[in-house]
């Protein structure tokens, strides 16, 4: 498992740091009026997916990792 983590943390630093490059990227252009809540809100929304599916899947690939490796060797 801490094999596993070691080699997927500099993956999930990388396709965070895109995230959070994108977001900012997004919010900072001058928008034009109510087309700027609304991409402003989408672009909050999608950073937060982007965030829930990047850690998420990280979590639950090394919590359960070997888990599922075991399940399958005993079959």
């Amino acid at each position: 498992m801490a094999r596993y983590l070691l080699r997927e943390l500099p993956k999930t630093a990388v396709r965070l740091a895109i995230a959070v490059a994108l977001f900012g990227t997004v919010t900072q252009v001058e928008w034009p009026g109510v087309v700027g809540r609304w991409i402003g809100l989408f672009a909050g929304a999608g950073f937060a997916a982007a965030l829930l599916i990047i850690c998420g899947s990280l979590l639950y690939n090394t919590l359960f990792y070997e888990r599922y490796w075991r399940q399958m060797d005993n079959r």
